[in-house]
This record gives structure tokens, sequence and C-alpha cells, in this order.
């Protein structure tokens, strides 16, 4: 068995040999959040992560250390996923690489209980990978269509003249083309990440987590559909510092439906164990 001293300098030796093995990766990781404006929130991820541990360090203290061979598994499966990037697999694989690693290494040194403590805080590592470029070109187009008519729908109701043709819709006399960045993703990937940062704090219940973020995928949708039948109700607010600032009060906004949601949940939860 290691003593403390020694534990500390094999944690601290294991994450000096994986920033070094996975420095390009993680250059790669931190490019695109800087220039995708759909990844921006990545950059929280791993303060939030940081918190996590430094907030239950005492329960995970207290999990028996089990080291287990199983995760050379997760560690080969890292290597070959990291080939596969280098090869021309793209940056996706070399950050599931990373991923994978980092849970190889957990099982390695700690063992499944420990892995299983540490399963939200890798969870939320799922928000700081790249877009998949595959799933990512085949849902662009869909949610184009559908925000365009969603918004021609909220557009109509409220009274506007209102033409659409494919992506394009014609409000009041001019028109506004959806644009790719228009689809959604923007408001889906950040408030699937609040969701599960506002359940962890609110509620201890591991159930909640995943309510409130199926709740954040239908609210995601609406949201940017609002956006842009407001932008093209109005052209004022369809670009620029006005555009950025209406997205901003809009993701605000469903933000903020969170305590309630959750309310409405616990209140559910409490008639169904009732019943």
């Amino acid at each position: 068995m290691f003593k403390k001293s020694q534990k500390r300098w094999l944690l601290i030796a294991t994450c000096a040999a994986l920033l070094v093995c996975y420095r390009h990766v993680i250059a790669g990781m931190i490019d695109q959040w800087s220039n995708d404006e759909d990844m921006g929130h990545a950059f929280l991820v791993p303060v939030v992560i940081g918190f996590i541990i430094w907030r239950e360090r005492e329960q995970w203290g207290r999990v028996p250390i089990q080291p287990s061979a199983w995760g050379l598994v997760l560690l080969m499966l890292g290597v070959c996923l990291q080939v596969i990037g280098a090869i021309g697999a793209g940056l996706f694989a070399g950050s599931a690489a990373l991923l994978c690693s980092v849970a190889g290494i957990v099982m390695c040194l700690g063992g499944v209980p420990l892995l299983k403590c540490w399963r939200f805080p890798l969870l939320l590592t799922l928000f700081m990978l790249p877009k998949l470029a595959i799933l990512y070109n085949q849902l662009t187009l869909p949610l184009q269509l559908l925000a365009s008519r969603m918004a021609a729908g909220m557009l109509m109701v409220s009274g506007a003249a209102v033409l659409r043709a494919g992506n394009i819709l014609d409000v009041n006399g001019h028109q506004i083309a959806i644009a790719e960045a228009c689809n959604g993703i923007r408001y889906l990937l950040p408030l699937g990440f609040t969701s599960l940062v506002f359940a962890y704090l609110a509620d201890a219940r591991p159930w909640m987590r995943i309510a409130l973020l199926l709740w954040a995928i239908p609210v995601a949708i609406i949201a940017n559909a609002v956006r842009v039948a407001v932008s093209a109700y109005s052209p004022n607010l369809a670009e620029g510092r006005p555009h950025m600032l209406l997205g901003a009060a809009i993701f605000i906004a469903c933000v903020a439906t969170f305590p309630s949601v959750r309310a409405l949940w616990d209140k559910l939860a409490g008639s169904v164990a009732h019943a």
C-alpha cells in the first residue's frame, strides 16, 4: 500500500503525464471553445468540475480505495481513440480519448467505488467535447427548418403578415434568412449544462438532474424559435450587439424557469409517493 505522501506524488505524476500526452488535444479543444460560439460555455465546465471536486473532497476521501486493473481497459481504449484521432478522425476522437483516459486513471488508482462517486463530474465533461461533425451536420438543417416553422407560427399568432419559404421568412414586407447559427444548439448545450449544475446545487436527488435536463431540451428549442421570431419581426434585433443581448436575455429567462420546474417535479414526485 502507498503512503499518503506517495499517493499524492503518484497522482501529480499521473496528471502531468496525462497533460503531456494530450497537450495537443487540449490546445485544440481550447481553440474551438474560443472560436465556436456554440462552445463558449465549455470554459466554465472545468471550473465547475473543480468546484464539485473541492466541495465533495471529504465525502470522496471516505470512499474505500480499491485499485482495479479494469482501468487499463479504459486506458487502452483511450490510446486507440487517440490514434484514430491522430490519423484523421479529428478532434472529437482525441477529446473522447482524453475522457476515457481520465476515467481509466480514476479506476486504476481508486477502483470502481471512486469512479461511481465521480460519475457526475465525468458526465459534465461531455459538455467540453467538440461537436461531432457528422451528427452536427445531420441536425443543423432540420433544426433550422423547425426554428423557422415555429417562428412563423408565433408571428402569425401575434398578427404579423408572414410568408415562409424553407428557412426564409418574409415578415411585414422584409425578409430574413434563418442562418445555420440559429439552429438552436447555441441554446441547447449551455442550457443542458446549466440545468445539471442547478439541479446539483439545489437538489440532492440524482433523478432531479435528469428531469431538469429533459426540461432544458424543449425549452432550448422554443427559446431559439422565440429569438428567431423577434429578430424577424424587428430587423434592428437581427444582428450585431442587439441580437447578442436579445439572445442573452432569452437565455436568462430560460434559466429562470428552473426553480419553478424543480418545485413542480418535486410536487409531482410527492403526489406519486403518497398515491
